[in-house]
């Protein structure tokens, strides 16, 4: 079924350019000749020339789909995209209207080249004109498609941005959340009142930071690191030595990640992994090589996870991927579960 729908598309194709070629073939003849009185066999053979360099030139149109996945990015190198089409489509088409001209005047009439001349240049000038025009339409149906599946991807990235900063609100405001803070709270204000007062302004700054992060497209690495840390610390207030995280990472300072993606990944090993004294939950965050960063937990999985929808790592991965080119990688092993994120460089 695909495959007859692409020969008819093919056919359809064949056959505009064919009726185009013979429309403008015949304005132009009736132009040089000023009459429409004129034989039929010179209708004709114009209609076969017409055919002949009309198909040669909109191959123009299949020559540029070749080079345009490879050599053409309008939205990142515009000018060097123009350059290189530019320079394919007129070495090609001048070679085709001087060889069409050649074959049909010279070889198919016994013209020398000097005798069509006279008359010629008016038919290669209108030719390269038809050129531009056929052309334009290519450059501006190329331009337009990319633009908009551009503005379909930003879209898109858009929603996942929001429903990611929704599901990492929802987490954080959730009664979950709140009442163990607030019973780790409870328990360390008969406990140790210094330390509860300290709990409360580092869960204070960590929801004012939360509501700061979260219309943020990128944030700083060493942002993102400073929060975790303020979320590392609530939890070790919470699970105690049975919580562990260790970052392991040089000075990064010109990388950039999606806010609060870090910690979502710190948060997802503690909501679905178990966390006790015969169990403890370690975190290593590293680097993979000079442009990624990993999260990596062992595995104690919960056989319940309340809440869990698995939207937060979809919608991250396709976050990553719009911005960087790069996956987003999951591993999960017998006794591991690792995620790779790749940073971002605004400057390269």
């Amino acid at each position: 079924m695909v495959l007859k729908r692409k020969k008819t598309n093919w056919f359809r194709a064949i056959l505009t350019a064919i009726i185009i070629s013979v429309v403008i073939g015949t304005l132009f003849l009736r132009t040089g000749a000023k009459t429409w009185n004129l034989p039929f066999l010179k209708y004709l053979w114009n209609a076969g020339y017409s055919v002949n360099l009309g198909l040669a030139l909109f191959a123009n149109g299949i020559i540029f789909d070749l080079v345009e996945n490879r050599f053409i990015s309008w939205i990142k190198y515009p000018v060097k995209s123009v350059f290189i089409a530019l320079t394919i489509h007129l070495t090609y088409s001048t070679f085709v209207i001087f060889f069409c001209n050649w074959l049909w005047f010279v070889l198919f009439m016994n013209q020398t080249w000097t005798e069509f001349l006279k008359y010629g240049w008016f038919i290669i000038s209108g030719e390269f004109f038809i050129l531009i025009v056929i052309t334009a339409i290519i450059y501006a149906r190329s331009f337009f498609t990319v633009w908009r599946e551009e503005v379909i991807q930003g879209e898109k990235l858009k929603q996942e941005a929001i429903a990611l900063q929704y599901q990492i609100m929802q987490n954080q405001v959730n009664p979950h959340f709140l009442f163990n803070s607030l019973n780790t709270l409870g328990s360390l204000i008969d406990v140790d009142l210094q330390k509860a007062k300290e709990f409360t302004r580092e869960l204070s700054m960590f929801y004012r930071e939360l509501l700061y992060f979260k219309d943020k497209d990128l944030i700083p690495l060493h942002d993102e690191l400073s929060f975790l840390k303020k979320y590392i610390y609530l939890q070790k207030i919470r699970f105690g030595d049975n919580f562990d995280v260790q970052i392991f990472l040089k000075d990064m300072n010109e990388f950039e990640v999606i806010p609060l993606s870090i910690q979502m990944l710190v948060e997802n090993a503690v909501k679905h992994n178990i966390i006790s004294k015969e169990r403890p939950l370690n975190i290593i965050i590293g680097q993979s090589d000079e442009m990624e960063i990993f999260v990596e937990n062992n595995l104690q999985l919960k056989e319940n996870v309340s809440g869990s929808n698995r939207i937060g790592l979809k919608n991250l991965t396709e976050r990553y991927k719009f911005l960087t080119g790069k996956e987003m990688t999951i591993t999960r092993g017998e006794h591991f579960f690792r995620v790779t994120i790749p940073l971002i460089n605004l400057e390269s």
